[in-house]
This record gives C-alpha cells, sequence and structure tokens, in this order.
C-alpha cells in the first residue's frame, strides 16, 4: 500500500443544502493545495454560485493499492465521486484510520 493525501468535498446549494461530493486524491499536501487553490481562484466572493464545491475538513493520510498509486503518480490529483469512494473504502483499496 502506498501513502497519499485524501480531501473530502461537499457540494453546497445556495439554499442551504450540502450534498456529499466524493473526494480528491492527491500525491502529496503540495499537490493537494495546488489542486484545491485551483478550485478555489476561480471563485468571486461578490457573486456565489448557486451550487459549488467545497472541501470538508482536514486533508487525511490514506494507503491506496499500487494501480492507484500509479494513476496518481501521473496525474498528481483525481477526483472521484462518492458512489466509488465508498467502493474504494469497502473492498479495501483506500485505507484509512479516519474512517
Amino acid at each position: 500500500m502506498n501513502k497519499i493525501i485524501l480531501q473530502l468535498w461537499e457540494e453546497s446549494i445556495k439554499n442551504g443544502t450540502f450534498l456529499s461530493s466524493g473526494c480528491t486524491l492527491h500525491l502529496n499536501l503540495k499537490e493537494r493545495d495546488k489542486y484545491v487553490d485551483s478550485i478555489y481562484s476561480n471563485r468571486n466572493e461578490n457573486s456565489i454560485p448557486n451550487v459549488y464545491d467545497k472541501i470538508i475538513g482536514d486533508p487525511i493520510v490514506v494507503y491506496v493499492n499500487d494501480e492507484m498509486y500509479n494513476n496518481i503518480t501521473v496525474e498528481k490529483s483525481i477526483k472521484i465521486s462518492q458512489v466509488e469512494f465508498l467502493n474504494m473504502i469497502k473492498f479495501g483499496e483506500i485505507i484509512s484510520n479516519e474512517f
């Protein structure tokens, strides 16, 4: 298993509803910060969209199998849906003491 960084995300809807939006997987904290900055840098504080993604909590150290790690080393950061995330946990493809 290989150590990476996981960041949880949620979808925020202007009416006050929040939905889980899956997570992003990052090679390291530097790549996580670059990814988050790329998402947040396009935002305008004076114009909030009706629907937008935002991070939940702090980054989490997790472990993934070699195949996923190889994909992450190429892409540096990968976004996966909530369903994919839950399946990866269920089948032991993401391992952490945090969840």
